[in-house]
């Protein structure tokens, strides 16, 4: 025998838009032979403006409600409305029913239907009066009584679902046939898993608190959901965030982590959205700040779909694996640490996260604030500096992204009672020369040290940032002035001796040389490199065995606006075996890696430079 289908009872006040909503779900379920729309029995004219029915008369209707024709009826606007009774045969058959209705009648309807669901569509009041308003039927004295009135609310028992419809008519539609949907996919006993009612009203539009956060996460959490579900419900919370719910999720993040005191006023951090190769300015940042005086325990991340992280680059030379204790230790001792954050403030709802949404490629930018600020929280950081490039082959496309975001960083840090400056950058092309592990590390080492032909973009960068983490130190007034210092820093030696106590207090490893196994590149015309893509780069330094062959990579050797000639080395592949050799030159063969302006005859002449965007290989 099929389980019976669910009774949606579609309620809400004048101006709501019920009628629309059910006109948009009619198309959303078309053609399904499991979804019935009721068409409902009034004592008004068939063909009367207004939704579709049977029109009869009052004594017509009489008849039929005498004859036990209705399943149910009710009295509104000087009109009976009825439903047939065979929608129950629907229901008891497995199929699911949507039915315009009122309020007035739901108990009376709970007791003769077996699933019973009140969808309440509903709006803000100047919405319900604007739409109100729109039909010129009424004067404002009138709507002012209407919007007025008290309504009450569903019995107890009965399972009432809202649906806010204060956008437009597609995001309404979306938003009711989502609902619906998921109630009829409903697995059983799913209510009863805390949680699952918040991920229903956040279907409805709903703005959630951070009681339903914390009821939410705990379920992803803790496995409460089945896998399905858990896609489901991350694809809702993170489809449509506001500013107040990206600070209550971050609240609920946050203490489920335990927070280090580090006893001190000032503890400073630096996140990067990432996006672009090379930057790996946290290996100079950190020791520069650590010169200073300034305490910055530093976690990051591991590659994900890069070629390098942050983690992978210090794993060249030091340990990164540390726990709470070692850090707590390594910090203390050196002033600073980068360490891998898997062992420290790993979150389990990130797993789940990144899992299923990243297949799902969903926008996570603004869910991804409260998962960075809750681990710069949980790391004790009391003051944090956040880089956002932006570019077309970054997370942010554009400047205006990148300052959308900075402004929702400083924001959710306020919330945690952090302090946070956020900077857009450009992340048009890659920074530094070595894309990969040990090729990065050495660009590092090159800037420490002073060297003539270290990377000026990756030690303008580094000296940027740690500018604007020193202007917080007492006696630094100005980010200027805190550039000032971190290149002084720099210059006498004194970062690199920082460094030298990081890695020590983490743990020294054999340093790691770029892999010996290389194939050049070269230009196939003479002319100006008018781009680098970052993206294509880097997918052929992870064809090379970047990151898990912490030696390969990719080296650049031209940078944008440079001129090159035909046969002119631009990129040497370091690869971690022959295999990964081939396949990275094949990659570079494939990808438009750099884009050359050729310098033509016609170019000499005056006419426009022809873009070329292939390279040969030697």
């Amino acid at each position: 025998m099929a389980p019976c289908g669910v009774f949606f009872f579609v309620v809400g006040p004048s101006g709501a838009g019920k009628d629309t909503l059910i006109d948009g779900a009619r198309e959303a379920f078309a053609g399904r032979a499991d979804v019935v729309f009721a068409t409902r029995t009034i004592t008004r004219p068939s063909g009367s403006p207004g939704e579709q029915h049977v029109g009869v008369d009052e004594a017509a209707f009489a008849a039929l409600e005498r004859a036990q024709r209705f399943l149910i009826t009710w009295d509104a606007h000087e009109l009976r409305y009825g439903l047939p009774r065979e929608l129950l045969a629907n229901v008891e058959a497995g199929r699911h029913v949507i039915a315009n209705g009122s309020r007035a009648v739901i108990a009376a309807l709970a007791a003769q239907v077996p699933r019973l669901v009140v969808i309440e569509v509903t709006a803000p009041a100047d919405v319900l009066a604007r739409r109100i308003a729109a039909r010129g039927r009424e004067t404002e004295a009138a709507i002012a009584a209407r919007l007025a009135r008290t309504v009450a609310a569903s019995p107890d028992g009965v399972r009432t679902i809202k649906v806010m419809n204060d956008r437009s008519a597609a995001v309404g539609v979306q938003r009711f046939a989502g609902v619906i949907e998921a109630l009829i996919r409903e697995r059983l006993g799913a209510q009863a898993s805390a949680g699952w009612d918040d991920y229903l009203a956040k279907l409805g539009g709903a703005t959630l608190d951070e009681a339903a956060y914390a009821r939410l996460m705990e379920g992803i959490a803790g496995g409460r959901f089945i896998e399905a579900e858990a896609a489901d419900i991350l694809r809702a919370l993170i489809g449509e965030l506001d500013d107040t719910e990206v600070a209550a999720l971050a609240r609920v993040r946050a203490r489920r982590m335990p927070r280090i005191d580090w006893g001190r006023p000032i503890v400073v951090d630096k996140h990067s959205l990432g996006g672009v190769p090379g930057s790996r300015i946290t290996l100079l940042v950190a020791p520069i700040v650590a010169a200073f005086g300034l305490l910055m325990p530093k976690t990051s991340s591991r590659a994900i779909t890069s070629a390098s992280g942050t983690a992978d680059a210090m794993e060249a030379i030091a340990r990164v694996d540390l726990d709470a204790d070692e850090m707590r230790a390594a910090v203390l001792e050196a002033g600073a640490c980068i360490v891998w954050n898997g062992r420290l403030n790993h979150s389990t709802v990130d797993d789940v996260t990144n899992a299923m949404v990243r297949p799902l490629q969903l926008d996570t930018r603004r869910w991804s604030v409260a998962s960075i600020m809750s681990k710069k929280f949980s790391a004790g950081a009391t003051h944090v500096v956040v880089d956002l490039p932006y570019g077309p082959k970054t997370k942010l496309h554009d400047v205006t992204q990148a300052l959308e975001l900075a402004r929702l960083f400083e924001l959710i840090g306020s919330e945690l009672g952090m302090t946070v400056k956020a900077f857009a950058s450009d992340g048009s092309a890659p920074v530094g020369r070595g894309i990969g592990p040990a090729l990065e590390l050495r660009d590092v080492l090159a800037v420490l040290d002073n060297a003539a032909d270290a990377p000026a973009d990756l030690r303008d960068k580094a000296l940027r940032y740690a500018g604007h983490i020193l202007s917080w130190a007492p006696g630094v007034d100005s980010a200027q002035r805190g550039r000032e210092e971190a290149a002084r820093l720099l210059a006498s030696g004194a970062a690199r001796r920082a460094f030298d106590r990081i890695v020590d207090a983490q743990g020294r490893r054999a340093l790691v040389e770029p892999s010996p196994l290389t194939h050049t590149i070269v230009a196939g015309e003479s002319g100006t490199v008018a781009q680098i893509d970052g993206w294509a780069v880097g997918t052929i330094a992870r064809e090379a065995g970047a990151p898990a062959c912490k030696g390969a990579g990719v080296d650049l050797l031209c940078g944008v606006g440079q001129r090159v000639h035909a046969g002119e080395a631009i990129i040497r592949i370091h690869a971690a075996d022959t295999a990964a050799l081939a396949a990275a030159v094949r990659a570079a063969n494939d990808q438009c890696a750099i884009a050359i302006a050729a310098i033509s005859h016609a170019r000499r002449a005056g006419a426009r430079a022809e873009e070329s965007i292939h390279v040969a290989q030697r």
